[in-house]
C-alpha cells in the first residue's frame, strides 16, 4: 500500500492510476494528515464486498442459531419483499 497526498496524486494521476490498475496495489490518499481516500483495484473492492458478505452471512446464522423460531422460508421473504430473489 502506498501513500501519496492529494496533490501529488494529482500532478501524477496516470502514475497513480497505473499503480492501482496494473500494479495492483492500494493507494491512499492524504491532505495534511488525514487520510480522505482510498483507491482499490476492482479485484480488492469485490474481495471486500464477499468478506462483507461473508460477515453478514455469518452474523445471520449466529441469530439462526441463537433463535431459529424467527426463521422464514424463502417463499415468504419472496412474499414480504415483494420480487423474487
Amino acid at each position: 500500500m502506498t501513500t501519496v497526498t492529494v496533490t501529488q496524486a494529482a500532478k501524477d494521476f496516470a502514475g497513480t492510476l497505473r499503480r492501482v490498475t496494473v500494479e495492483h496495489e492500494s493507494v491512499v490518499l492524504k491532505r495534511g494528515r488525514r487520510t480522505v481516500a482510498v483507491m482499490l483495484s476492482p479485484a480488492v473492492l469485490d474481495a471486500l464486498e464477499d468478506l462483507e458478505d461473508i460477515r453478514q452471512a455469518d452474523k445471520a446464522m449466529a441469530a439462526y442459531d441463537r433463535d431459529p423460531s424467527g426463521a422464514i422460508t424463502l417463499e415468504e421473504y419472496e412474499r414480504r419483499r415483494g420480487s423474487k430473489v
